[in-house]
């Protein structure tokens, strides 16, 4: 059986996503919910994680571990975005990784010098690779997917 990867670059808001078939790269894209409610936007995630799952026959998951934020609004409500992202992949069954920025961004070789310098290394890494320019949020899903496929698992979190 073929391993449908999807990786994720989950958010608050706008959430980046990533679709491998075993070491190839398919497709990227991402959604934004605009929701003011946190409440509203973790069921609009939910629904909308569950449909990529079962629209594309994915059979793993990688997704970002959860980071420290200074502000500690932001900090919480990316803590529900994760444990809701956590939930649904148990709910359904799916091995997955969770895999660190400091680990992903090593494997695709971007140099610490600040987030913004690290968001186009990201996207040039991207752009070397496969050829295509994508945002900010998509850059980081395929890096993650990429760190997930081609990384010894004693290195990933799962």
């Amino acid at each position: 059986m073929k391993t449908r990867l999807l990786a994720f670059d989950q958010a608050t808001r706008t959430t980046g996503f990533a679709i491998f078939e075993d070491d190839h790269f398919i497709d990227v894209n991402k959604f934004t919910l605009t929701d003011d409610d946190i409440g509203n936007r973790l069921v609009k995630f939910r629904d909308k994680v569950i449909r990529l799952i079962k629209d594309n026959n994915i059979n793993k998951v990688a997704m970002e571990e959860i980071q420290l934020q200074q502000n500690v609004d932001t900090f919480k409500k990316l803590a529900m975005v994760y444990g809701t992202l956590l939930e649904i992949i148990c709910e359904l069954e799916l091995p997955y990784e969770i895999i660190s920025s400091n680990t992903w961004k090593s494997k695709c070789k971007i140099k610490k010098q600040g987030r913004s310098s690290e968001k186009k290394q990201a996207q040039s890494f991207v752009t070397n690779l496969y050829g295509i320019k994508v945002t900010e949020d998509e850059s980081d899903a395929i890096c993650i997917g990429y760190c997930s496929l081609n990384t010894k698992k004693d290195f990933c979190w799962s």
